[in-house]
């Protein structure tokens, strides 16, 4: 690993909590200039930040674009939490090439570019994206399983993608848990994990298939062992199949067996407020401002 990059892992352990992340997205089917411009963040520090580029085509006006965001929200403190993916050109999100070769070339470009920012911007974990619908890792060519029930070719293709992607520096998250595992990242502090449907079923569900419905516990159990207090976090969800939780009940929600109770639980450091939108909601409404407090709290606990 290069000086640059242990410098810059050794940065990114010392970046206090990273609490609230604002959601922004730039794509190269489309004008930036209003995105890439600093607009001042609400309770946040932190850009939860999607990239979203197309297969084949040259990166350099999204890549020049996301420099710039760099640059204009660094100066001003701002850190972000990057995830790049695939998108046509009319600029509907899309999975994955049929091209690992194709694929892993965009990684190796990303990477060169977070490497070129490393000075301007901070980065406390790189989401892994690349494979599947939103940069999630399923529903795409190289990623319709997860774990043991992935063919090897594919395993080998995300297993290229993480280990490609940790020479930029940063930690790097995968999506689900059994994945970091088949992949052999279990004692490897630099590859976490991240969430996209998180506390979809409440108390102890499944996370959005995060965790198999068969076997929750266990792939619970494993999540909190290698992304605790690990860069791990993400954001709510109420869109994923068999979603149960009911946002819009902000008494439970800010109950004691509510949101601020699952951070404590699997100790998150980052989360998006504004996904599903009762969330939104409540993170808007005055009234709830003791709530969001102690939300953010709790956040900041965590690393």
């Amino acid at each position: 690993m290069r000086l640059t990059q242990l410098l810059a892992a050794a940065a990114a352990l010392k970046v206090a909590s990273t609490g609230f992340a604002t959601y922004k997205e730039i794509g190269a089917d489309r004008d930036n200039s209003g995105e890439i411009a600093y607009s001042p963040l609400t309770r946040s520090d932190t850009l939860f930040l999607y990239i979203q580029i197309i297969a084949g085509s040259d990166h350099t006006k999204i890549i020049n674009d996301f420099k710039t965001l760099a640059r204009n929200y660094g100066e001003q403190g701002i850190k972000a939490i990057p995830r790049v993916r695939y998108g046509s050109s009319s600029g509907e999100i899309v999975s994955e090439p049929e091209d690992a070769d194709l694929i892993l070339e965009d990684v190796r470009t990303w990477v060169k570019v977070f490497q070129e920012v490393e000075d301007t911007i901070v980065i406390p974990v790189i989401q892994a994206g690349f494979l599947g619908m939103w940069g999630e890792w399923h529903s795409g060519y190289f990623c319709p399983g997860k774990g043991e029930w992935e063919t090897t070719e594919n395993q080998d293709v995300k297993r290229a993608v993480v280990e490609a992607l940790l020479e930029a520096g940063p930690k790097i998250a995968m999506r689900y848990p059994q994945d970091h595992e088949i992949l052999g990242f279990e004692g490897n502090r630099q590859v976490t994990i991240h969430n996209d449907c998180i506390f979809n079923n409440g108390p102890g569900g499944d996370d959005g298939g995060t965790f198999p419905e068969e076997d929750i516990e266990t792939w619970s159990d494993y999540l909190k062992k290698v992304a605790s207090n690990n860069t791990y976090g993400g954001e709510p969800c109420n869109q994923a199949e068999g979603s149960g939780y009911d946002w819009s009940d902000f008494d439970n929600v800010c109950g004691a067996n509510g949101l601020e109770a699952y951070i404590h639980e699997f100790q998150v450091s980052y989360l998006n407020p504004e996904n599903p939108p009762e969330l939104k909601e409540l993170f808007n409404d005055p009234s709830r401002s003791e709530c969001v407090d102690r939300f953010e709290e709790a956040l900041n606990l965590y690393h």
